[in-house]
């Protein structure tokens, strides 16, 4: 039974379908004794033949695990690669943000570079910085609540951030401990999807409030001239 399954053709600029041909399998292991009784380390190589099924371009997908590379529930944590790179990294436009704390823009906009450049963990590490942050600007800071976590949770009695986002944000925290305490990679596709829910933060904390208030003005100005024609 043929396997196929949709990946990035560079000569098609587009998601195809891709026949899988064939694979090779390497591992690395490290033991704490000349007996090999104990593993301390273990790597695990994947390569993956895939072709095309439009263009007949062939790509080789690499899948690498090690045994450090496991989420906060104990699964384990692949990261992929492909040869030759495909060409569509999720590159995106910064945001034009005017209502928020020029620190917090600031960060923002490095996050971006960095995720233009394909830096992964610099990424990653700057989204949980900038989350940080936004707490810090919210007034949610070490005196209140020392543990990241705790604060994400103050952002929903606080600042009246649902719940339904709060939990979202608390995944942000973990992928970003996990860049910088084990140095895991997360993936692009995730990466891109991490900083669309940091950018919808930042605009119901800041931009949307700032036009909220605003409009609000505008209408107690417009009755307040009303008043005083009659």
């Amino acid at each position: 039974m043929s396997i196929s399954k949709k990946l990035y053709c560079n000569t098609c600029e587009n998601e195809t379908n891709h026949k899988f041909l064939t694979e090779s399998n390497r591992e690395y292991a490290e033991f704490a004794d000349e007996e090999e009784r104990h593993m301390i380390f273990h790597e695990r190589f994947k390569y993956k033949f895939w072709v095309c099924l439009g263009c007949d371009t062939a790509l080789i997908q690499e899948v690498y695990s090690h045994s450090g590379m496991r989420d906060h529930e104990g699964n384990d944590i692949y990261e992929y690669s492909y040869y030759p790179e495909r060409t569509n990294i999720f590159k995106r436009e910064a945001k034009k943000f005017i209502h928020i704390d020029e620190n917090l823009k600031s960060t923002y906009n490095e996050i971006i570079k960095a995720n233009n450049m394909n830096l992964a963990i610099v990424s990653t590490m700057g989204i949980r910085a900038l989350l940080e942050g936004i707490c810090i600007v919210e007034k949610i800071d070490d005196k209140k609540a020392y543990a990241l976590n705790k604060k994400i949770e103050l952002l929903e009695t606080e600042s009246n951030i649902p719940k339904s986002i709060t939990d979202g944000l608390k995944s942000l925290k973990f992928i970003g401990d996990d860049a910088a305490h084990r140095l895991i990679k997360t993936s692009t596709q995730n990466i891109s999807l991490a900083i669309d829910l940091i950018e919808a933060l930042l605009t119901q904390l800041y931009e949307s409030k700032y036009d909220l208030e605003l409009k609000a003005k505008r209408v107690c100005e417009a009755k307040i001239q009303e008043h005083n024609k009659t």
